[in-house]
């Protein structure tokens, strides 16, 4: 009897580690490529056509969360799992469809901008072309149970895959809880912004949002709050503010709105280049630029 429960133990150790062990991705085939590249011609397609299926069908939630468990402790999968079935499931999904809904409402369309094919996943970024603006967006595709498989989603002016933005959410609730005074203070001021927005006093609501702790100033969103904010309040105001985001949120996006509202053309000129640098050269893109197509500003609400 006790040799027989030394062997289940020996057997449990053996299977049950072996199960938990996390499956390597394979590398893409040849035949696996050519299908993510039919997938993204259909996907292109079915978004002007106004056509949800494509995505619905192709995006794995499952794929997307083990991105994030990935790069989180214990604590925060738990907290993964909680929020993914209350709302973030959701979130992104509607995410997802309110690219169709924007293309279609804003009578805009999407092209193919490159397709990067990599050991293990492939990255698709697509040209946004609307009135007057352009815009960016790229998928993570996966091949998974051997069809392509949509597993995250990059958004140019937020300068983050949506699984970092979920994952530094997470980190920042672990090491900030409701009991922080970080989060009081973070909590105090969206509320007293929210509050100044309501009886219209921008410059208030401005304040309120220089009034969330460092800790909690992350992310291009909170910046282009602020912008929206600011060119309210005139020209000497936005140009303040416009530096000091820049300063503070570094990216290629941030760079281009301060270049473009002080109107220097040359460093505009530079940072052009460098978005090229990142997308690739792209005809189609070099016309919107050249007939003075701008880059997501007026559906930031950030036009002169």
């Amino acid at each position: 009897m006790h040799r027989l429960n030394i062997t289940a133990i020996v057997l449990f150790f053996l299977f049950g580690c072996s199960e938990t062990k996390k499956t390597k991705p394979k590398e893409l085939t040849p035949e696996q490529k050519t299908d993510i590249e039919s997938f993204s011609n259909e996907l292109i397609n079915s978004i002007n056509g106004f056509d949800f299926a494509v995505i619905n069908n192709a995006w794995n939630n499952e794929a997307f969360k083990e991105r994030v468990s990935n790069r989180v402790n214990k604590t925060q999968q738990s907290v993964l799992n909680h929020i993914f079935e209350k709302d973030l499931r959701m979130t992104i999904k509607t995410g997802n469809l309110s690219i169709v809904h924007r293309v279609n409402s804003d009578q805009g369309q999407v092209s193919f901008l490159r397709l990067d094919h990599y050991d293990t996943y492939s990255e698709l970024i697509l040209l946004m072309t609307f009135e007057g603006v352009y815009d960016f967006f790229k998928y993570r595709i996966e091949s998974l149970n051997n069809k392509p498989s949509l597993t995250d989603f990059y958004h140019y002016t937020d300068n983050l895959w949506y699984s970092e933005k979920v994952i530094n959410m997470l980190r920042m609730n672990s090491k900030y809880d409701a009991f922080s005074d970080e989060r009081h203070q973070a909590n105090r001021a969206m509320r007293a912004y929210e509050q100044a927005l309501t009886i219209g006093d921008t410059l208030e609501a401005l304040y309120s949002l220089y009034d969330i702790p460092e800790t909690h100033q992350k992310g291009n969103w909170l910046s282009l709050r602020k912008l929206s904010l600011a060119i309210v309040l005139g020209d000497s105001v936005l140009a303040d503010v416009m530096a000091t985001e820049r300063e503070n949120n570094k990216s290629l996006y941030m760079d281009y709105l301060y270049n473009y509202y002080l109107g220097d053309t040359t460093s505009l000129s530079s940072t052009y280049q460098l978005l090229a640098g990142e997308l690739g050269e792209s005809k189609a893109l070099d016309s919107l630029i050249e007939i003075g197509y701008l880059w997501n500003v007026e559906n930031n609400d950030n036009s002169r």
